[in-house]
C-alpha cells in the first residue's frame, strides 16, 4: 500500500514506453546543436522538442528527442491486439525461466540421489 499518491496518468505513460506504443527518437547531431543554440540564446524549444537529463545528476545534457506515438495508428483493436501478443510474449518468457529451474532442480536431485547411493 502506497503512502503517498500515485499519478496514474504518468503511470499510463510510463507503460506506453515500456510496450513501445510511445517511442523517444532521438535528434541528429545537426539538430542537437541547432537546438542547443536555440536554449544559450534563451529561446524556448520547438513543440515536440525535449531535452534528455542524465539520470545520475538531473542536469539537462545536450541531446534532444522527439516522441513519436505509434500507438495513433493503430485502432482500438489493433491496441488490444497489440497488447495481447506482448504479454504472450512476457508469459513465454516466464514459462521459459519455469521451464530452467524446474529442470535444474530435477537434475540436482537426480544428482544428489546418485551421490547419496555411492
Amino acid at each position: 500500500m502506497a503512502n503517498y499518491i500515485i499519478d496514474l496518468r504518468k503511470e499510463l505513460i510510463r507503460h506506453r514506453y515500456q510496450i513501445n506504443l510511445l517511442q523517444r527518437i532521438s535528434c541528429a547531431k545537426i539538430e542537437n546543436k541547432k537546438y542547443k543554440a536555440l536554449l544559450k540564446k534563451g529561446e524556448k524549444l520547438p513543440d515536440g522538442v525535449y531535452q534528455y537529463f542524465d539520470s545520475e545528476t538531473g542536469e539537462p545534457t545536450n541531446s534532444f528527442y522527439t516522441i513519436y506515438d505509434a500507438g495513433s495508428e493503430l485502432s482500438e483493436d489493433e491496441k488490444h491486439e497489440y497488447i495481447q501478443y506482448k504479454m504472450m510474449e512476457y508469459i513465454r518468457t516466464i514459462k521459459n525461466c519455469v521451464v530452467f529451474f524446474t529442470v535444474l532442480t530435477v537434475v540436482s536431485l537426480i544428482l544428489t540421489l546418485i551421490l547419496l547411493l555411492f
